[in-house]
């Protein structure tokens, strides 16, 4: 692999620039006080990660860097990454896990090892953003609060707003425990709303607590990437900022399941794959996502 050959920004580390790094890239010792490590996990899903970063470098402040962990892709997504200019990719071979979830998470935990900012953000190829400064305010609720390790949200559906609502109305689990509560019955465990942790499409951590801490973005039983990590902080005493998914909407739009549909042809589950056609297409159909995909200059 090449050496890094990247411009260093005012703390003295690399921001933005070209670099493909082997596996063994050791984070610096030494954080920027300001820098955001926003870290991709890739597969296969050439488009779609094309619009990602274009979004991503015309909508977002430095200063920042971004890693990009390829997990063996076959196809031409690969050679694209590798013409961009301002990311650092780190390429993994064939020792890439089979299982899409292990393998997601053992990029992130690669990518976090090689991340060199003071934050770090744990993002998707599905993960569009759309309003300038998301970076910069996200970054702001966090450090405001010293006692918070992690910042993020639950699911950002794509649905239209009308069709939230009423989901929201037609709850069925919401709307039994509200009537056990109206006839002074006890809280079914069953019916409770899972606990809280931040989606990994998006989500902001403090990148020394999580490495004092030894944590890692591994999944488990019942328990999906990110999830674990997140109860880590919570148990070592630290807090995290919640989102509501309006909030995560004003920022960035999330096209669930659509890395696993492109890259990988879907979930198995017809419905879901529907779905996340239908809101594919209605992003990548949004004038931002033509201009930025008809912009070539922003991968440089």
């Amino acid at each position: 692999m090449p050496d890094l050959q990247q411009p260093e920004n005012e703390c003295g580390t690399p921001a933005l620039g070209r670099a493909n790094e082997p596996k063994s890239t050791a984070p610096s010792n030494r954080g920027c006080a300001t820098i955001a490590s926003i870290v991709i996990p890739h597969y296969q899903t050439e488009e779609l990660v094309r619009l990602c970063l274009r979004a991503i470098r015309r909508l977002t402040d430095p200063p920042y860097e971004v890693i990009v962990v390829d997990n063996h892709s076959q196809d031409g997504s690969l050679a694209y990454l590798r013409q961009v200019r301002w990311i650092r990719l780190i390429e993994r071979g064939p020792e890439t896990e089979a299982e899409p979830v292990f393998a997601h998470a053992a990029a992130m935990d690669i990518g976090t090892a090689a991340a060199r900012g003071r934050w770090l953000v744990s993002f998707h190829t599905d993960t569009i953003v759309r309003k300038a400064g998301w970076l910069k305010a996200l970054l702001a609720r966090l450090d405001a609060n010293p006692k918070a390790a992690a910042l993020g949200s639950d699911k950002v559906d794509s649905d239209a707003a009308w069709y939230r609502a009423m989901k929201r109305l037609w709850d069925t689990h919401r709307m039994r425990s509200l009537a056990r509560r109206v006839f002074g019955l006890p809280p079914d465990p069953r019916l409770l709303p899972p606990a809280f942790y931040p989606r990994s499409f998006c989500a902001v951590y403090r990148l020394d607590v999580v490495r004092q801490l030894g944590l890692n973005w591994q999944p488990a039983r019942i328990h999906p990437t990110g999830e674990l990590l997140y109860r880590g902080l919570i148990d070592a005493g630290y807090e995290g900022i919640q989102l509501s998914s309006d909030e995560m909407r004003e920022y960035l739009s999330h096209v669930a399941h659509a890395t696993a549909l492109v890259g990988r042809g879907g979930i198995g589950h017809w419905r879901g794959n529907q779905k996340a056609r239908r809101a594919l297409a209605r992003v990548m159909g949004t004038e931002l996502a033509q201009q930025l995909l008809s912009d070539d200059s922003l991968d440089r």
